[in-house]
């Protein structure tokens, strides 16, 4: 059953949040990525999302040719340091705007206790889930800092605690 709702909660929110045929869920992720780390590097990206480091930088010309990010000089002269651009910025806000919207639909027909219920059951299994801080940065690459901050988020606590 766990595996039957993860799956059609993947697909409604893929059915509500692609604009097109051809989007991937990894250009919104990309974005909200480099939102949390700004000044981050491809290879940073790549490890985030997952991707190998040449389909990260196929994503990243993607998105800076769509004026969503800008590629700048890092410290490291063989690196790049990415910083979205205000369109980047807004689109990660309508992106995650949209994303708690269709979250919060589904959710809606439990009552406030069975809420609490899986709140508690959703932190219990992310937690166990996590095993690494670059895992915790895979998980939480579509999350909203501002509703889940990292101080607060099981995932990144789970990781904080794990390489304690």
């Amino acid at each position: 059953m766990l595996g039957a709702l993860a799956s059609e909660i993947a697909e409604v929110l893929d059915r509500h949040l692609r604009s097109h045929p051809s989007q991937t869920d990894s250009a919104a992720a990309a974005l909200n990525v480099i939102g949390f780390y700004e000044g981050c590097s491809n290879g940073a990206l790549s490890r985030a999302l997952k991707l190998s480091h040449t389909a990260t930088v196929r994503l990243v010309d993607k998105l800076e040719a769509a004026g969503l990010v800008e590629s700048r000089p890092a410290a490291d002269r063989r690196a790049v340091a990415l910083h979205l651009t205000e369109a980047g910025r807004l689109q990660v806000r309508v992106t995650l705007q949209e994303r708690c919207s269709v979250l919060t639909a589904i959710v809606d027909v439990l009552t406030p206790e069975q809420q609490d219920q899986l709140t508690t059951l959703a932190e219990t299994l992310l937690r166990a889930m996590t095993k690494s801080a670059e895992e915790a940065d895979h998980i939480c690459r579509l999350c909203d800092e501002t509703i889940c901050p990292q101080d607060a988020c099981p995932v990144h606590q789970a990781a904080t605690a794990r390489s304690a």
